[in-house]
């Protein structure tokens, strides 16, 4: 049973306190940043005893999905089409990178390559973490600190980095409207099922499926407010900053800085990567970069909505790299694990 207790709202009033401090000093994506970075000083630093319930970030996938749904116009889809090339080879040059940046940990370090593996997969962190648990035999406290430091790093500079990048987007605001109020429990029920059928972040993609489904019917839907983005933001960004516990930070120094060079080394190749893409389909930076970075299909499509990137083409290349990891690599990872360890 869900109870909204005292331990909530101090973690939800030290978010908002991140959010209005990172607003009054004009860093991007303040009630994303902000939250993030309060959060995880207090709880790094402070014996504040903090708590999240998944409902919270779940409502910040579903607003996600809406906002992300709502720009899937049919020609916004028949422009895709054009990116699938790109897609496929993108991916083989990420699992390449995977590889090599596994191999450099694995021989760096006191790891084995089969754990190197897992620390490094680019994306799926959820069910990386799964899997490690489910093999009890491997070190599951260097395996989620270099996942949650790859998703923290990305989602702290990635949007520092594509802010201040030319192009914009429809900037219109919404009204709250029981139109409105009707889409989004909707989109609740459509995330809710897809989640229950195990579709990855299914509160998000569901979403996005329904309101695609619905503009391409040509049915109208309503516009959100700009304010509803930001709380989604907030309810995401107190979720990220809870990710990285105290008991994370006992690791040898040698793991922490590989950990660091293997999230740097792939934010790096999709910052290269980025250049090529402008060369070759004229995207702005921002698009390009959101598209490429693996930083997860959920915080990246709230980051492209937010900054008012193409979040179709952003959505379309992260959903491709979801398949990707889900289907190729996480299982990859598993059988060789298990080849190595019979």
């Amino acid at each position: 049973m869900f109870v909204f207790d005292r331990h909530m709202f101090i973690t939800l009033c030290i978010g908002l306190a991140g959010a209005f401090i990172f607003q009054a000093v004009h860093i991007p994506m303040a009630w994303l940043l902000g939250a993030i970075a309060a959060v995880l000083i207090v709880q790094l630093s402070t014996k504040v005893q903090l708590k999240w319930h998944p409902y919270f970030r779940n409502f910040g996938l579903i607003v996600a999905g809406y906002s992300i749904g709502f720009a899937f116009t049919p020609e916004a889809v028949q422009d895709i089409k054009q990116f699938l090339g790109s897609m496929i080879v993108l991916n083989l040059l990420f699992i390449a990178l995977f590889f090599a940046v596994s191999y450099i940990v694995a021989k760096r370090t006191d790891l084995d390559f089969a754990t190197s593996l897992t620390c490094c997969v680019p994306g799926g962190m959820s069910q990386v973490v799964a899997f490690a648990e489910e093999q009890g035999d491997m070190d599951m406290v260097v395996i989620t600190f270099f996942q949650i430091l790859r998703v923290l790093l990305i989602v702290g500079f990635v949007p520092l980095m594509v802010a201040g990048s030319s192009g914009g987007g429809n900037t219109i605001d919404g009204a709250y409207t029981w139109s409105l109020i009707r889409a989004l429990v909707l989109c609740s029920a459509v995330g809710w099922l897809a989640q229950k059928i195990k579709i990855p972040t299914g509160y998000m993609l569901g979403p996005v499926f329904l309101l695609m489904g619905i503009n391409i019917a040509g049915v109208e839907v309503p516009q959100m407010p700009i304010s509803l983005l930001h709380i989604a933001q907030l309810m995401l960004g107190i979720y990220i900053g809870l990710l990285l516990k105290k008991e994370d930070l006992h690791l040898s120094k040698k793991h922490v800085f590989y950990a660091f060079v293997s999230a740097g080394i792939f934010i790096g190749g999709a910052y290269g990567l980025t250049f090529v893409m402008q060369s070759l389909y004229n995207l702005e930076f921002r698009t390009g970069f959101l598209s490429i970075v693996p930083g997860g299909l959920d915080q990246m499509g709230i980051i492209a909505a937010s900054v008012h990137a193409n979040v179709t083409i952003v959505t379309a290349f992260q959903l491709f790299r979801v398949l990707v990891v889900s289907i190729f690599l996480v299982p990859f990872v598993k059988m060789f694990v298990k080849k190595v360890r019979v």
